[in-house]
This record gives C-alpha cells, sequence and structure tokens, in this order.
C-alpha cells in the first residue's frame, strides 16, 4: 500500500518537474518573439543630405538617393538636412523635381543646417515641412549668371551664324535670366502657397533670411534641428516605432564655397573650393547659376550690377543692361547679370 501511495507520488512529481521544464522552454522560446514584436520597427526615416555647393555630381547621388527611398518599402519618410548654398541652376532644378517626385510618394521634411540658399532652397522647397535653427541662413531666390563673351569672327575661327562664337546676344541672355526666376520664384510659391508673407517682387529681391526671419516671412516654418525633423517626418507618416537611416554616396568629394556651411556639415571628403569652380574662368561660356552674389570670392571684384527689373514686364527685364564681374588681378572682363539682385 505504501509502496503504490509512493509510486502515485513519485509520477506526480515527476509530472510536475516536466511541466515546469515545458514550461520554461516554452517561455525562452516565445519571450523573445514577443519582445521583437513589441520592440519592432513599423518603418524607416531615410535622412537625404546636401552639402556643400550643388553640380552634376550633387544631383546625381540625390537623384540616386531619393529613388532609393522612393523603391525602398522600408522607407516611409525622407529628411532632407540641407548644408548648401546652391550652385548649377540646371542642377538645382534637377533637385527640386526629385523632391517634388519623391514628395508626393511619402512625407519630406527638411531641415537646414547651416543654410538652404538659392539653389539648395530651390531644393527644399516641396517638403511639407521645413525646419531652420535661428541662425540658419534660406533664401536668396534668384539666379547669377555670366554673360557671353562679345566675339568676332576672325581668320582662325569660322562660324554659320553671327551668334555662334558667342552663344547669343546680351537680349537672349537676360530672357533666359529672367525665364529662371520665374520657375524659381513660381516653384516656391506653388509650395509654400498661402504660408509665405512675402510678394513676389519682395522674395525676387533674393535676399538672405536667417532662420528665425524666415519663420516671420514663411520660408521656413518652424525652428528646429535635425532631431525636430525626423520625429515630424515619423509623425506624418504615422510611424511610432522607427529606424533611422541616412543615405550618403560612397567616395564623392563635397565641395564647400562657405565656410559657414563647411563647418556645420558631417559630410566626409569634404573640401573647400574657390567661386571659380562654378563660375568658371573668362571665356568658359554663360553659366547660370543658383548661389547668393555673397559668395562671390574676394579674388574676383563685382564693379556694377545687371539685374533683372522684377517689377518690371518680360519685355522690358531683357532690355536690362549687364554689369560686369571681372578677376581683380589678370584677365579680361567677365561680364555678369543676376536675376532678383544682390542679397
Amino acid at each position: 500500500m505504501l509502496d503504490s501511495i509512493w509510486s502515485a507520488l513519485r509520477r506526480i512529481a515527476t509530472s510536475y518537474v516536466l511541466f515546469v521544464v515545458i514550461g520554461v522552454v516554452v517561455g525562452l522560446t516565445v519571450a523573445p518573439l514577443a519582445y521583437n514584436a513589441a520592440t519592432a520597427s513599423d518603418g524607416t526615416v531615410a535622412i537625404v543630405p546636401i552639402d556643400g555647393g550643388i553640380d552634376g555630381n550633387t544631383a546625381s547621388a540625390y537623384t540616386d538617393m531619393m529613388q532609393q527611398a522612393r523603391q525602398n518599402p522600408d522607407i516611409e519618410a525622407v529628411v532632407v538636412v540641407s548644408n548648401s548654398g546652391g550652385g548649377s541652376a540646371s542642377a538645382s532644378e534637377t533637385m527640386y523635381l526629385q523632391t517634388k517626385r519623391t514628395a508626393q510618394r511619402m512625407p519630406v521634411v527638411a531641415s537646414v543646417d547651416g543654410a538652404a540658399a538659392s539653389g539648395a532652397y530651390y531644393t527644399i522647397a516641396p517638403a511639407r515641412v521645413i525646419y531652420a535653427k535661428p541662425a540658419s541662413v534660406v533664401g536668396s531666390v534668384g539666379v547669377l549668371g555670366t554673360l557671353p563673351q562679345d566675339l568676332e569672327p576672325n581668320d582662325i575661327v569660322g562660324t554659320t551664324g553671327p551668334n555662334k562664337l558667342s552663344g547669343g546676344d546680351n537680349r537672349e541672355f537676360f530672357s533666359v535670366l529672367e525665364s529662371l526666376r520665374r520657375a524659381f520664384v513660381g516653384a516656391v510659391y506653388e509650395s509654400r502657397g498661402d504660408r509665405i508673407q512675402l510678394t513676389r517682387a519682395e522674395l525676387s529681391q533674393a535676399q538672405i533670411y536667417s532662420g528665425s526671419q524666415g519663420v516671420e516671412n514663411g520660408l521656413v516654418d518652424e525652428i528646429g534641428d535635425r532631431q525636430a525633423a525626423i520625429e515630424r517626418a515619423a509623425d506624418e507618416a504615422n510611424l511610432e516605432s522607427y529606424e533611422v537611416r541616412t543615405l550618403r554616396p560612397d567616395g564623392q568629394t563635397f565641395r564647400f564655397v562657405s565656410r559657414n556651411n563647411y563647418l556645420a556639415s558631417d559630410a566626409p571628403n569634404k573640401e573647400m573650393v574657390d567661386f571659380e569652380y562654378f563660375a568658371g574662368e573668362p571665356g568658359t561660356g554663360p553659366t547660370f547659376l543658383m548661389m547668393p552674389g555673397s559668395y562671390v570670392s574676394s579674388s574676383w571684384d563685382l564693379t556694377t550690377s545687371g539685374t533683372v527689373d522684377t517689377d518690371a514686364t518680360a519685355e522690358e527685364s531683357v532690355d536690362a543692361s549687364a554689369g560686369t564681374l571681372r578677376e581683380a588681378t589678370t584677365g579680361p572682363p567677365v561680364r555678369a547679370a543676376r536675376a532678383g539682385g544682390r542679397p
């Protein structure tokens, strides 16, 4: 009788231990799954930087990064971080179109570190929200261009047309300059809508503003840093738990004209360059730049200012006279003009 009782007790104890062991094993298996489920990311906020002057390489890299953002199913929002004063007009337009295209697919929020001036501001204009620091630089909505050279046919070079050597006359040049200005201003108004507190004529003056002034005049939405922009982008994408990933091209050299932007940027492989990198030397043909006039280096002397009169009609605008952007040391003068005036 006692043996039967002890045998039954041993079976019960063995079964209990077995259940405990099974419970521990199941717990160890299920707990990580439950933890992972609780901490799983809802998606990714991608950071796309704009560092240094904008040229063809910058636009190509920006295009690649924006395409990655649009094609990656894990990326739910983009934060564009700017430390740039613009550059090539054509390259800036390419980047603007990429931002606009991405903003049609997902929330895009911009964060201005050192600057988003001229072509860089053009790039971030389609962002749903723009953050800037009080000391950030924004604006300079305008175009600067070096005029075609006045060259005459000679015994060495033959031409098939009167403008083949120069690329066009002054009237034609200012017509192009005016069309670029109108496109830039129109894009800002289309993107910012009634948030802009500046008239088109005021915006076309190409003035540079601080981040705080940008909030007042509608070029910027809120004062905040990169983290504020990331959190806003995640909120716009309805992400409660998210990862942050920076997209940056490998091996690219980032060229800065502004020391302020150079110091603010955390980009690798960065270097300072002279304004001539973008403007070119005399004889290199007309160059259209979306950069602040204040970025013109000290080795160049801006003696006079030929500007497009933003209050005039289009026909009157292209009749504006050209100024002179000449090298202070040597070389023939390179005539230049700005659409929107000097900031």
